[in-house]
């Protein structure tokens, strides 16, 4: 009896603390969506899949633009099709702190890096946008990018950020 009394009270104690566990709710829309490789062709360009927020669409595109060049530079291309090249271009990961005026002025909005991140066609971008969830006043935007890595690399090293 004094058995059955114990485990009705370590069930009743068990029961007790996962009723305290923290019921956090996820919302997808601050997830942050990682930039995926949609194909690659044997000329250099990669086309990949990124997001961006920004308060209207053109905001959101050129943040997305800015996105995948700074994945393609810094992080490499993990997701989407194996296609991608997945190495990142700068390999040296104190390069963005060692060059920051530089890679500031590379970002900036007319910046380098708008020569290197181009749109497709009209008609497919219209086709690959989504809206998500308004966040914070923020829109998120999914947008098809083609990347031109052979340019993306020339640039990097006429301007020594690699060999």
């Amino acid at each position: 009896m004094k058995s059955l009394i114990k485990l009705f009270a370590l069930i009743f104690m068990i029961v007790s603390a996962q009723s305290c566990k923290s019921k956090i709710q996820t919302v997808s829309g601050f997830f942050d969506y990682e930039t995926e490789c949609v194909s690659s062709d044997g000329n250099g360009i990669q086309t990949v899949k990124a997001w961006g927020t920004g308060n209207d669409e053109k905001e959101a595109v050129l943040n997305a633009r800015r996105r995948a060049i700074d994945d393609v530079l810094f992080k490499g291309i993990r997701g989407g099709t194996s296609f991608c090249d997945v190495r990142p271009i700068i390999s040296n990961p104190n390069t963005r702190r060692d060059m920051e005026q530089y890679f500031y002025e590379f970002f900036a909005q007319g910046g380098a890096f708008e020569n290197y991140a181009g749109l497709p066609e009209e008609n497919w971008i219209r086709q690959k946008l989504k809206i998500n969830k308004k966040n914070k006043d923020n829109l998120a935007f999914e947008i098809v990018i083609e990347v031109d890595m052979m340019g993306l690399k020339d640039q990097m090293r006429r301007d020594n950020i690699i060999q």
